[in-house]
């Protein structure tokens, strides 16, 4: 199953090295699962090494056509709709397979290189490191602040949130030398704003 097409809502990354459309609409088509796709003109792109959200909204849950949020070519966050299956008789189209998610890369300031990890519990996290204050939330959607330029943070997934799609979680944090907890509560978790209107680009990411 490629990441693109899984269920929970996920931050990817584009790998491939195609522009991948972006759609306002959708429409009827006998040629692709469910019997809808994208429809209308293009009103953005997606490009070599952006990342994006996708998720199944309320009318796509099991087609293949995706929700997403994107940075909009006026530099904002909006909603659109990405197609990655070609028809019934042609399959997936070949940038598909090379959506991956978020959380297996960072920047390093001009092109994206694997995340950096550690261990923990038995479990391994990956690492990053916020570049431009952003906002974060508990598992309940309660907005909890801004984490600062220079934390560091870590996750196990790529999962956004149910409320807050523009959010994805992060386990861990380090301030100031040692990890612990997001969040100090039960679960220690917390989402993320990825925060598109601030750039999605390995050069102007806020989290690389």
């Amino acid at each position: 199953m490629f990441p693109i097409l899984d269920t929970t809502g996920t931050a990817l990354v584009n790998r491939s090295s195609t522009t991948i459309n972006v759609y306002g609409d959708l429409g009827p088509s006998q040629g692709h699962a469910g019997g809808i796709t994208v429809a209308g003109k293009p009103i953005g792109v997606i490009y070599p090494n952006e990342f994006y959200i996708a998720f199944p909204d309320k009318d796509s849950m099991y087609i293949t056509v995706r929700a997403i949020k994107f940075q909009n070519p006026s530099g904002k966050e909006a909603n659109g709709y990405i197609e990655p299956y070609i028809g019934v008789t042609a399959g997936y189209y070949a940038w598909a397979q090379y959506q991956e998610p978020f959380h297996y890369y960072n920047s390093n300031g001009s092109s994206l290189v694997h995340a950096k990890t550690h261990s923990w519990m038995g479990k391994t996290y990956y690492e990053f490191t916020v570049k431009e204050p952003v906002g974060y939330r508990n598992r309940n959607g309660v907005y909890l602040g801004k984490l600062s330029a220079g934390t560091k943070i870590a996750t196990l997934a790529s999962q956004i949130g149910q409320t807050y799609k523009n959010h994805m979680i992060f386990y861990r944090k380090n301030i100031s030398g040692s990890w612990g907890s997001l969040v100090n509560d039960s679960s220690g978790y917390g989402f993320v704003d990825l925060s598109f209107n601030l750039g999605s680009f390995p050069s102007n990411r806020a989290i690389w």
